[in-house]
């Protein structure tokens, strides 16, 4: 022990210095939007090199469920297909003419999560693909369950994406029986409910009804499931519903994810910027 003081004392002058070179970046990261941007851009990637090599070995042990899942995936494809009035024969073909691809407006890419948090009161995980793989801020993340998330930022072969879990983070929704709107939002208390906001209270709920997607915040399409009623409480206080939803994403064990690229995003956004009454 007294070996351990004595080199802190020599050395004191040095960690003193450490100490406020520290304090000094962290200063300058937090007042600086840009410098904040370059920070968690390269934080995003460092940590994501670390976090993918360590999962390397981990993924093994869960090829069982992972085939599980894709295998629950491939049942739910072939029902669609059943519905649609689709011939199993044409799996093997191209279901998408070539010359019809520009009208196509949604995209996906699969990606791996390699790093993820659900503790937190704001939420977010990262993913294996990056702005080499057409990853771009603001894409939605979603699953073979539901909705999961947005891109926040982007490094060359990584990216950070907001968790619904996330108090930040609202989500336009639609309750399903009744078409209204609302919002889905995370009270940062069980990682597996939620509350759906702003449904009031002449809509007639019951519980298990579904939870979708409004498709108005052109991130997620719209209908895309993001939990079940839970709880129906009347708030004295409010014309509201107090409703409690479960979460149709199991957040603890996200492993696989789709990445949506929106390709009528940008025109859709342009028309909302270039409209004078949203910007008064």
């Amino acid at each position: 022990m007294g070996q351990l003081l004595a080199f802190l004392f020599k050395f004191r002058a040095f960690f003193t210095f450490l100490v406020l070179e520290i304090l000094c970046i962290w200063l300058i990261i937090s007042n600086n939007n840009y410098q904040k941007t370059v920070f968690i851009n390269t934080a995003s990637g460092l940590v994501g090199s670390i976090t993918e090599s360590s999962d390397e070995i981990s993924d093994y042990f869960e090829l069982n469920k992972v085939n599980k899942e894709l295998a629950a995936e491939n049942e739910r494809l072939r029902a669609l297909l059943f519905n649609r009035e689709v011939s199993l024969d044409s799996i093997g073909q191209p279901l998408i003419d070539p010359d019809t691809t520009d009208s196509i407006q949604y995209y996906l890419r699969t990606a791996e999560v390699i790093d993820n948090s659900v503790a937190n009161s704001r939420n977010f995980f990262i993913i294996n693909k990056g702005s080499r793989d057409g990853i771009e801020p603001n894409m939605g993340v979603i699953n073979s369950l539901g909705v999961v998330g947005k891109i926040r930022s982007v490094s060359h072969r990584y990216a950070t994406a907001v968790s619904v879990l996330n108090t930040s983070n609202a989500v336009s929704a639609r309750h399903k029986t009744s078409n209204r709107l609302g919002t889905v939002q995370w009270d940062g208390v069980d990682p597996q409910k939620a509350k759906l906001l702003y449904i009031t209270r002449d809509v007639e709920l019951q519980l298990g009804d579904t939870v979708i997607t409004s498709g108005f915040n052109a991130i997620f399409p719209k209908a895309m499931t993001i939990g079940f009623v839970s709880s129906i409480e009347p708030d004295p206080n409010q014309q509201y519903w107090d409703i409690g939803i479960d979460l149709s994403v199991d957040f603890g064990s996200l492993e696989y994810v789709y990445v949506i690229e929106n390709r009528q995003k940008i025109e859709k956004d342009s028309l909302v910027q270039s409209d004078p009454l949203n910007q008064q």
